[in-house]
């Protein structure tokens, strides 16, 4: 296999040496004696000469018959010469020195960048690194910080008048405060949250509404209940109002084969995100009909929660093809409006709103 390469290698050399050897030696004799060494009819003129007494005297005469003697013997020679020579060492030098030469300049870029002072970045913590705010046992929400730098005075003991102990057993047990107004107070402020988590839900049906969608409400997809589907053109919207108040960690990622799960300070659940999913998995196969292969979208509407970690979320739910929105005390303000999540849509026929509406029953 080395022979022929080597003689692979001799032969290509032997080519391409021959041909410009012949090709240049050719144009030198044409342009100085005009005598084409490969045409027969020019060697027989030069043989005519030669036998009736031609003599060589003048030094024109002399380089030529040196060129003509030499001529094989150089050629010869060169093609050793060339045949020593490493070629694939050269070409691999010549292919490379642009690159050599953009690599030295970008190192003396680097290296005059890296005498610049750079400030400091300080990274910020990733959301697993960051706990929740704490939530107060009682109303659930979350402590500010005045009520923190409080506490050192609140926890401090009290001190109790000192009673005389003769006089003890002759004050009489008061008797209890009636219930009835303090029972009053509940539940009147949750006939008002019901009342508010009421008009909070409808303006997103509004919201829904003035878009171009046409809705049903408050239908469950293989047990999940989903709060409107809205029925336009070309898709279907599945929206679901996530209404948990309170600071929420927000994680999409399974465990143990378990569903992903939201985490507050005192309580968990599973991810509202994972439950439109599941909805949206169970829905596309029943549709028939006018709505047969319409793409179905999910939605998830935070109206009064807040994701402390959204910004780390918004490229999961981006992969997950799940649109996050805000609503009413939803927050925080990076996530989208929903007003600004929606787009105008067109209309769908009723034929596709009376399959989808029998289909779901």
């Amino acid at each position: 296999m080395k022979f022929v390469l080597s003689f692979c290698r001799a032969f290509t050399i032997f080519l391409v040496w021959t041909l410009g050897y012949a090709f240049w030696f050719q144009k030198l004799m044409l342009a100085f004696w005009r005598f084409n060494p490969f045409d027969k009819v020019h060697w027989h003129y030069l043989q005519l000469q030669w036998q009736e007494g031609w003599t060589i005297t003048s030094l024109r005469e002399w380089m030529f018959v040196l060129l003509l003697f030499a001529a094989i013997p150089a050629w010869l020679t060169g093609w050793a010469i060339l045949s020593t020579v490493e070629w694939m060492k050269w070409f691999k030098i010549i292919l490379t020195f642009p690159f050599k030469l953009l690599k030295k300049e970008w190192k003396k870029r680097k290296e005059a960048r890296a005498q610049h002072v750079r400030p400091k970045v300080t990274k910020r913590k990733s959301y697993k690194q960051t706990r929740p705010a704490a939530v107060r046992a009682s109303t659930g929400r979350v402590a500010k910080a005045a009520d923190k730098e409080k506490e050192p005075d609140d926890k401090k003991p009290v001190e109790k008048p000192q009673e005389k102990p003769h006089k003890e057993h002759k004050h009489k047990s008061e008797p209890a405060p009636a219930p009835q107004k303090s029972a009053a107070k509940p539940t009147a402020s949750a006939s008002a949250s019901t009342a508010t988590s009421g008009s909070g839900v409808s303006s997103i049906g509004d919201a829904l509404r003035s878009a171009g969608y046409k809705l049903l409400s408050d239908v469950k997809i293989a047990g999940k209940a989903i709060n409107f589907i809205g029925v336009c053109s070309n898709h279907l919207l599945l929206c679901l109002v996530d209404s948990e108040s309170g600071d929420w960690l927000a994680d999409e990622e399974r465990f143990n084969d378990e569903e992903p799960l939201w985490f507050s300070e005192s309580n968990h659940r599973i991810s509202p995100v994972r439950v439109v999913l599941n909805a949206r998995d169970a829905l596309i196969p029943m549709l028939s009909g006018a709505a047969r292969g319409m793409e179905v979208k999910p939605m998830v509407v935070i109206r009064q929660g807040t994701i402390i970690n959204a910004e780390d979320m918004f490229e999961v739910w981006d992969n997950l093809k799940v649109t996050v929105c805000r609503h009413d005390a939803g927050g925080p303000d990076e996530i989208k409006s929903l007003e600004n999540a929606l787009s105008k849509v067109k209309s769908p026929d009723d034929d596709v709103v009376r399959d989808i509406s029998g289909l779901l029953g």
